[in-house]
């Protein structure tokens, strides 16, 4: 009786130490699966408060814990295998334990080298994170420019041309201009309700509200900009401005000394300014026609200019940000300030208040200050890649073409 209670106990007690292990074996796999991305979910720190804790603990705790589940994962195999299946009776410290200890850390390891990569990837070089207040609304492709008005939003995508509502919640109008292609720029003309867009062949007007476009003029639109009664085009490097609607409408053109990349109308001012190959040109509009006037030299081309109050600014590319001040630009030669700090890229600027938003491509969107010098206050990775930025109504208007959203940023 003594021995079959013996064989009855050994055998229950074999049942819960199996059970056991598997708990600890199903236990362990699950924190070697949660781990990496529970870690990888703390907030992201600047490059300074990176050192402090430094990749090398991160390495080490890492592979401690890669180790640790795989010590338990060769005891539960050790209590859970028969002793026959075992090759040479394989105990847990002669073979087992030592291949999945080894195992799991060198695997706790590769996950630490890992982590530290997307973080240096998604780490600020300068300045803080921040995380901003949004609401966005999907466009139809991946979005190719954007223009804000009052409560109008225009866009063209590769999937064509949208109206959106500018509202606490962006939302999706209605299609317009069905059937262009190589849609390039798309600008809002208040004064005549109407929407400019640039193509590769043509440059085209169609009504807010409904109504086929109108072909207003001919060549591949290279920039494209409005003020509140006016469109200026570029083709190649003339640049055109149609101002009025029917019988008192005007156009004037005049041709600059190189390619045109990018075009802007100052609210401050009321001029233009035209961006060439090495220059910003300034062109002011009257009865007589356009006239040039002050030159800004730049070091490289200006994708976007953009300007407030105090300042004329654009982007460079990965030349990064140049700007002037505007109580400056008597001076023969005004002397520009720099960022080249963030982003690696800089696609399109946009000043709200004093601050400058610029969109960084992959580097999010960048906040700058220019004064009383120039900084990057910080960045925000919510937008994985912002090609388009744009300020309007005490809100930051921002084009993501990775996730084809619109987004109306609280800054």
């Amino acid at each position: 009786m003594n021995i079959q209670e013996s064989a009855y106990n050994w055998c229950r007690t074999r049942r819960s130490a199996r059970s056991l292990a598997i708990g600890i074996a199903t236990l362990a796999v699950t924190a070697t699966t949660i781990a990496e991305p529970l870690l990888a979910q703390q907030r992201m720190s600047t490059r300074s408060q990176q050192r402090k804790k430094g990749p090398s603990s991160r390495a080490a705790l890492y592979s401690v814990v890669g180790a640790a589940a795989g010590g338990a994962m060769a005891m539960g195999y050790y209590f859970i295998s028969e002793r026959g299946d075992r090759a040479g009776g394989c105990r847990p410290f002669n073979c087992a334990m030592p291949f999945l200890v080894v195992s799991g850390a060198l695997s706790g390891l590769f996950m630490a080298k890992e982590v530290d990569a997307q973080r240096r990837v998604d780490t600020p070089r300068t300045g803080d994170n921040f995380t901003f207040a949004f609401a966005e609304a999907g466009t139809l492709g991946s979005l190719i420019a954007m223009d804000v008005r009052d409560s109008l939003i225009a866009v063209v995508s590769d999937s064509g041309a949208q109206l959106f509502s500018a509202a606490a919640t962006p939302k999706a109008l209605r299609r317009r201009a069905a059937g262009l292609s190589s849609l390039r720029q798309v600008v809002i003309v208040p004064a005549t309700q109407t929407m400019v867009l640039g193509t590769g062949t043509a440059l085209w007007e169609a009504s807010l509200g409904a109504g086929p476009a109108t072909r207003i003029g001919d060549g591949p639109i290279d920039a494209l900009a409005s003020s509140s009664d006016g469109v200026m085009s570029a083709v190649g490097q003339r640049v055109r401005l149609r101002r009025g609607s029917g019988a008192a409408q005007r156009v004037d053109s005049v041709q600059l000394g190189g390619a045109i990349s990018a075009l802007a109308y100052d609210e401050t001012s009321h001029h233009w300014w035209v961006a060439l190959d090495t220059s910003l040109v300034q062109i002011t509009a009257d009865e007589q026609g356009l006239h040039v006037g002050k030159t800004l030299g730049v070091p490289s081309t200006a994708r976007s200019i953009t300007t407030n109050g105090r300042w004329i600014a654009a982007a460079l590319g990965d030349a990064g940000v140049i700007a002037w001040r505007r109580e400056a630009l008597g001076d023969a030669s005004p002397t520009p300030i720099r960022v080249s700090q963030e982003p690696r890229f800089a696609y399109d600027l946009a000043f709200f208040n004093d601050e400058l938003f610029v969109a960084g491509g992959v580097d999010g969107l960048i906040r700058l200050s220019l004064s009383p010098s120039p900084r990057v206050i910080g960045s925000s990775r919510q937008f994985p890649f912002a090609t388009t930025v744009k300020s309007q109504g005490g809100f930051v208007w921002v084009g993501d073409i990775s996730r084809r959203t619109i987004a109306r940023v609280t800054p």
